[in-house]
Parts: C-alpha cells; sequence; structure tokens
C-alpha cells in the first residue's frame, strides 16, 4: 500500500512515520510539508508545499490511505484565525485534493468531546474539522479522539502537562476511563490498525479504544 501523510513533524505524525517506514505492508510514504526534512528513507518522500497556493498534489502514483496529524496551538499559530487556516482550513484542502485524485480512505486525528456548540474555540475548530471531513466522501473515513496525548514534544506546553496530571488521576478512579491520557505512539499504532481492520464507512475511535487497536498492531509486519 501507499500512504500519504499530513502531519509528520507532529507528536503522533512523527510516531507514525517510524511505523510505517518498517511496516511491509507500506511500500511508498509521501508526505506534505512546509519545510525540508532530514530523511533518508527509500520509501519515503517529502513534498515541500506552500499550503496557502497548493492546488494539486505533488504525487505521481496511487495513494491508498490519507493520513492526518496536523495542527498546532494558539500560541504558535498567533491568532485564532491562523490556528483555524492550520486545524481547519489546511486539512479540509488535503483531504478534497486527496479525494480528487482517487484516495479512497482517510484517518483523522481529531479530539475528545468536541462539537459544533461548544463555548470553546479548539472545540468548535477540531468539530468543524470533522464535518468537513464527513462531506467530503471517502470510502472509509476514521476519526481518532483522543484525549490529552502523552509523549516527547520539542515545545513546551505547561496546560498540557497539567491535563496529563489531571487525567492521569481522574484515569486511575476507573469512573471516567476515556479522559486517560493516551500516549502518541498508541494512537500511531491505532491510526495503523484501524485502516487495515475497519470496513467501509464512517468510524469514530474514542480515546479509551484506542489502547486496543493498538495492542493489535503486531511486529510480524515488521521488514526485515
Amino acid at each position: 500500500m501507499n500512504a500519504l501523510i499530513l502531519g509528520s513533524t507532529g507528536l503522533v505524525g512523527h510516531e507514525l512515520l517510524e511505523l510505517l517506514v518498517v511496516d511491509r505492508r507500506f511500500e511508498k510514504i509521501d508526505l506534505l510539508s512546509r519545510r525540508e526534512l532530514d530523511i533518508r528513507e527509500i520509501s519515503v518522500t517529502n513534498h515541500m508545499v506552500d499550503f496557502a497556493i497548493l492546488s494539486e498534489l505533488p504525487v505521481h502514483h496511487s495513494i491508498d490511505i490519507l493520513f492526518i496529524a496536523f495542527g498546532s496551538t494558539i500560541k504558535k499559530a498567533g491568532s485564532k484565525a491562523a490556528q483555524w487556516e492550520i486545524d481547519v482550513d489546511i486539512p479540509t484542502s488535503v483531504m478534497k485534493l486527496s479525494k480528487e485524485i482517487g484516495v479512497k480512505q482517510c484517518v483523522l486525528i481529531s479530539a475528545l468531546g468536541v462539537s459544533l456548540k461548544s463555548p470553546f474555540f479548539y472545540s468548535r475548530m477540531k468539530a468543524q474539522l470533522d464535518e468537513n471531513a464527513k462531506s467530503i466522501g471517502f470510502e472509509k473515513l476514521i476519526i481518532v479522539k483522543p484525549s490529552v496525548l502523552e509523549g516527547p514534544r520539542q515545545e513546551k506546553r505547561t496546560g498540557e502537562k497539567l491535563s496529563i496530571q489531571i487525567g492521569n488521576v481522574i484515569g486511575k478512579t476507573g469512573l471516567i476511563d476515556k479522559y486517560r491520557p493516551v500516549e502518541a505512539i498508541n494512537v500511531a499504532k491505532c491510526m495503523i490498525q484501524t485502516s487495515l481492520d475497519l470496513p467501509n464507512g464512517y468510524h469514530e475511535i474514542p480515546s479509551n479504544e484506542i489502547v486496543d487497536f493498538a495492542k493489535k498492531y503486531t511486529k510480524q509486519e515488521l521488514k526485515a
């Protein structure tokens, strides 16, 4: 199979790329990125693009699965408008362009508990991306909805660190297991496994089911 990744430098996207390059089921892996990346794997091609003017995908072979793990923070983006462009407009554009070239399957990272009616900007933003994805018409659409993500980040996120601590406390009670923080590597494994296991149609994977799919991801599929 051939995969296209939007967001390969982020917390989940990096883990996803690391898994795909050693998974014998994936032959070619294309990346869409705003900058040059130091990647030396023969199966990986990084396409540097300007998302503001992207009108067609720079990929000239078939793509079986589009993986999206793309997003920013309002602090890094600089404004709500800029974050909306990164978190909603760019992924929506890439999904549409992918559908135009015949991509039939999309696996998208969203977030737990998002709603268009939420008083919180982040929740409304992610909910809008979910709705956009549903409207495009992929034969198989999987939206993975993790709680707070755990894993090594390059930038410090004080609020997220606090959320992880709170989530771990709540999760250990067993009463609200879906709010337990989830490791980025498990989200990446879940993205791959659900794309292989689930039939055509629309599927939502809540945070408390992510580890179940991640456990099914087997090292027997690794390249020699």
